[in-house]
C-alpha cells in the first residue's frame, strides 16, 4: 500500500510538489477548506492537471470535527504539506508541534514566501526580489512556485528518510537557487544555439559543443560552416542567412527526423505542452 501524503496547499506551488510526489509514488490526500482552491475556479484545466491521481475531501480545520478528522488522519501519514501563513496552524491548534507529537514520525513541510517576514507575495514578487525579473519569461512560467514545488518534495523525502521532522520551504529562496550568473552565447544570438523557421513550423537547434556543431556541419554538406558555430545568428551574417536557406528545406518535423537518425540536437518547437511526442518508430520509418 502507498504511503500516505496529507496535502493542506492550494494555488500552485503547495499542489505541484504533491503532484511530484504522487509520481513517485506516494497517495496524496488533498484536504480543501470549504471555501474550496481558488485555482479551481480561476483555472479549472490547471486545477485539474495538478490534482490528477489525489483523493479530495473537504475539511473545516475551524470546526472541532475538521480538526480531530486531521488528527486522527495524520496518525497513518508519512508528511503533511501546508501552505498557511506560519501561526495560522498554530492558532487552530494543530500546527507542527501538536501534529507531530501524534505522529513523530511524521514529517510536516511547511511552504511559506519569505524566511524573515510574513507578508503575502506570488511569482512576481519572488522573481523581483531575486533579480530574475528582466531575465525569464514571467508572462509565460511561473518559476519561483515550481521552484518551491520542487523544494517541497525534496524535503518531504528527507524527512522520511530521517525518521520525520518539521521544514519550512520559501518561495523566495527557493528561487534564488535558479538566479545563477547569465551563461554567455545561451539566449540564441549565435548560430550552433538558436531557434530556427522552417518550411513548417520551428526547431530548436543546439550543437553547442565543437563535435556536434562539425558533426552538423558535415552531415548538412556544409563544411565551410566549421569554425563559425559562435558566429552571430543575425542577418548581416551571411552564413545565418545560409542557415536559414538551409533549413528552409523541410518541415520541422522532418528536420527533428533527420537530426534522430544523425544524434545531433535539433528538436521541433512544439506548439503546446500537451501535443503528444513524435514516437521513436515514426523516426525510423523516415529514411534522409
Amino acid at each position: 500500500m502507498a504511503q500516505l501524503i496529507l496535502d493542506l496547499t492550494r494555488l500552485l506551488p503547495g499542489p505541484l510538489s504533491t503532484r511530484l510526489l504522487g509520481l513517485m509514488g506516494y497517495h496524496i490526500l488533498r484536504l480543501e477548506g470549504p471555501q474550496g482552491d481558488l485555482m479551481q475556479r480561476a483555472s479549472p484545466e490547471v486545477y485539474a492537471w495538478l490534482n490528477a491521481g489525489k483523493e479530495i475531501h473537504s475539511l473545516d480545520l475551524k470546526s472541532r470535527t475538521g480538526r480531530e478528522e486531521l488528527e486522527y488522519l495524520t496518525l497513518n501519514a508519512v508528511a503533511l504539506v501546508d501552505s498557511n501563513r506560519p501561526g495560522v496552524m498554530e492558532r487552530l491548534g494543530v500546527g507542527p508541534e501538536r501534529l507531530r507529537t501524534i505522529n513523530p514520525g511524521m514529517s510536516y513541510v511547511r511552504l511559506v514566501g519569505f524566511r524573515d517576514e510574513i507578508s503575502p507575495g506570488h511569482d512576481l514578487t519572488y522573481l523581483a526580489e531575486a533579480g530574475l525579473l528582466e531575465r525569464l519569461p514571467w508572462r509565460s512560467y511561473q518559476f519561483a512556485d515550481v521552484a518551491g514545488a520542487f523544494w517541497v518534495a525534496l524535503s518531504v523525502q528527507q524527512g522520511i528518510l530521517t525518521g520525520g521532522g518539521f521544514y519550512e520551504v520559501y518561495l523566495a529562496e527557493a528561487l534564488r537557487t535558479l538566479a545563477y550568473p547569465a551563461l554567455p552565447n545561451l539566449e540564441g544570438s549565435v548560430l550552433c544555439y538558436a531557434i530556427y523557421p522552417t518550411r513548417e513550423g520551428q526547431i530548436a537547434f543546439a550543437a553547442l559543443e565543437e563535435h556536434l556543431w562539425e558533426k552538423f556541419c558535415t552531415e548538412a554538406g556544409q563544411e565551410t560552416w566549421k569554425g563559425a558555430a559562435f558566429s552571430p545568428a543575425e542577418g548581416a551574417n551571411p552564413l545565418y542567412q545560409g542557415l536559414l536557406d538551409f533549413f528552409a528545406q523541410r518541415s520541422a518535423y522532418e528536420w527533428q527526423i533527420w537530426a534522430g537518425k544523425r544524434d545531433l540536437p535539433l528538436r521541433r518547437v512544439r506548439s503546446k505542452p500537451g501535443e503528444p511526442l513524435l514516437p521513436w518508430k515514426h523516426f525510423a520509418d523516415h529514411a534522409f
